[in-house]
């Protein structure tokens, strides 16, 4: 009788672990996307066209942390903020653009100084998007877009992922 009573106490405890998981999971994608809209409407004027500095893109980082649900945070953050682009709602392909683009960040998140290289591969992946969208709305030359975009995503990408591999290194995740 006892151990059918410690495994019933035994699949509670899974099934609490579990939810646990998934609020957890559902936090931080709501933070991610939170931050990413948050900072994407106050650096708004900065944030489009060809010379942008959005200032939303430091939550990239949050895949050194949280892989999936950064992406799935990022992306939905994405897509609000790109919901006032000056550009129209062509500039809300951005979100699927921007899963490949991510997925380098999260490839190379575990190698020392291989991350880096993961922040400039999704730089260069989203400046080739915003200088062809770019180019396609406006007419202005793709390459001068993509160099004054991707200076400013590798910045941007990579201070992203100094700050939260800096927070991984303070508090301890498991």
């Amino acid at each position: 009788m006892r151990n059918a009573s410690e495994k019933e106490e035994q699949e509670k405890k899974s099934i609490a672990f579990e939810r646990k998981s998934m609020s957890l999971r559902i936090a931080m994608i709501s933070i991610t996307a939170a931050l990413y809209i948050a900072l994407g409407y106050l650096f708004q004027p900065i944030s489009f066209l060809g010379i942008q500095f959005r200032v939303a893109e430091l939550m990239v980082g949050m895949l050194i942390l949280f892989p999936i649900e950064g992406i799935i945070g990022k992306i939905i953050g994405v897509f609000f903020v790109n919901l006032s682009s000056p550009l129209g709602p062509i500039d809300l392909i951005s979100c699927i653009v921007n899963i490949p683009a991510l997925y380098c960040i999260i490839a190379f998140r575990n190698r020392k100084r291989l991350k880096y290289l993961g922040g400039v591969l999704y730089a260069v992946i989203i400046s080739l998007y915003v200088a062809i969208i770019i180019n396609i709305v406006l007419g202005l030359p793709i390459w001068l877009i993509f160099l004054q975009v991707l200076i400013s995503e590798v910045i941007l990408a990579n201070l992203g992922i100094i700050l939260f591999e800096t927070i991984k290194n303070r508090i301890e995740l498991s």
